[in-house]
């Protein structure tokens, strides 16, 4: 465990990648990126684990942590509502047949 002062500079360094990223990475993800300001391996060396630095970050770095989760997770643009459908129209009922068909003059066939 480092000093209080240099926990800082690294958590500093190690929230503002997470800024740019747009998210809270894993340390895998951190490591991926390659190109970071503090290494992975100095972060485990000052912070003990992963998650107690991202814990650490949150409670240190509220002002920040909220710009992270706000990129992680954007507000959902309203959705338009849809027009409503026209409702179906009601057909006539249709027209009885006679059960016995008549003939040409009335008669039954």
């Amino acid at each position: 465990m480092g000093s209080i002062r240099q926990r800082t500079k690294v958590l500093d360094a190690v929230a503002m990648v997470m800024l740019e990223q747009g998210k809270v990475l894993t340390k895998h993800e951190y490591e991926k990126i390659g190109a970071v300001p503090i290494r992975a391996g100095l972060v485990m060396n000052f912070f003990g684990s992963w998650s107690r630095m991202v814990s650490i970050m949150e409670n240190s770095l509220p002002k920040v942590w909220a710009e992270i989760k706000e990129k992680e997770s954007p507000t959902p643009k309203p959705v338009p509502p849809k027009p409503p459908k026209p409702a179906p129209k009601a057909e006539g009922k249709p027209a009885v047949k006679p059960a016995v068909k008549e003939g040409v003059n009335g008669k039954d066939i």
